[in-house]
């Protein structure tokens, strides 16, 4: 397994079961505590994010309101979107024109001011711009900073030292601005992300999610697209893939439980609860759209064999 993900341009890789770390490779000038861009994996942490923040009180729950923080989608259509709708790929915004990268002005401003091309609610569509907005709702509803909520209440008990937010300084109608877009972890941190799921939300004996409240996030959450839950893809349902194509299993080789959060350039934390398994990937683009599905295939193969 790590032969085959480091021919396919991988930076790092980990596989661990039952907790015990089985492999662990890295790419010459790589290693274990050296972060990279882990792109719309971060989708995920997000979620896990907007979820305490729920149940801290910060939110009254995930059909609440968008426009509760988002003060100009009040009194339009868009007063519709809940952040459920945000969560899930169904928000209905149009994302023609919005920059994911190198925003220069204030993001939340702009991407707030996407008009609806459906309902809310009414069509499945993959959408970044959007979700990121969620970095800015997390921020107006729990009075504190991205780093400065998720680093108490996520990364401080699951021991992500080496896990932070990629931004940018951007400049707004009220002056400078931080604008969000991703992560940067490692595979070790991201494995106690999956430690984390594989625990039904508790960590060391202490619960930092409730149980429901996390099979919420990463089950299907519509029918619209059954594979994709909460900002994490979900195995129990054939669906359609990021770019909405499609009718299948996201990973047909894994078990109906399989979880996965997934960025771009092939990044992908793999949890199979059934086997107590997590497989993290990093790297570049290996060119398959397939392979997440081919480590987990040659992991499986590999611990039959033991």
């Amino acid at each position: 397994m790590l032969e085959l993900a480091m021919a396919k341009a991988s930076t790092g890789v980990l596989v661990s079961r039952n907790g015990e770390v089985l492999a662990e490779g890295y790419a010459p000038g790589w290693g274990p505590d050296r972060p990279r861009e882990v792109a719309s994996v971060a989708k995920s942490i997000v979620a896990l994010l907007i979820a305490m923040a729920v149940e801290d009180g910060a939110f009254t729950g995930l059909d609440q309101a968008a426009a509760d923080f988002i003060p100009i989608w009040r009194d339009d259509a868009r007063a519709g979107i809940t952040l459920r709708h945000l969560m899930s790929m169904t928000s209905g915004l149009d994302d023609t024109g919005l920059a994911l990268r190198g925003v220069a002005g204030d993001q939340f401003a702009i991407n707030a001011a996407a008009p609806l091309r459906d309902a809310p609610g009414a069509r499945w569509a993959y959408n970044t711009a959007a979700c990121h907005l969620l970095f800015h709702i997390l921020i107006r509803a729990t009075g504190q900073t991205v780093e400065s909520y998720a680093r108490p209440r996520l990364f401080a008990p699951l021991g992500m030292g080496d896990t932070g937010w990629t931004t940018s300084p951007g400049s707004g109608g009220a002056g400078p601005v931080t604008n969000y877009y991703s992560a940067r972890s490692t595979a070790r941190d991201l494995a106690r992300i999956g430690e984390l799921v594989l625990g039904g939300g508790t960590w060391s004996g202490r619960r930092l999610i409730g149980a429901e409240m996390l099979q919420a996030l990463i089950g299907p959450s519509q029918t619209l697209n059954p594979s994709y839950g909460l900002l994490w893809w979900s195995n129990a349902r054939p669906g359609a893939d990021a770019l909405g194509q499609g009718s299948s299993l996201r990973l047909p080789s894994a078990p109906r439980d399989t979880v996965a959060a997934l960025g771009a350039g092939g990044q992908a934390l793999l949890v199979v609860p059934s086997r107590n398994l997590i497989v993290v990937r990093q790297g570049d683009a290996p060119g398959s759209a397939t392979f997440a599905d081919d480590l987990l295939a040659t992991t499986f193969r590999a611990l039959d064999d033991r």
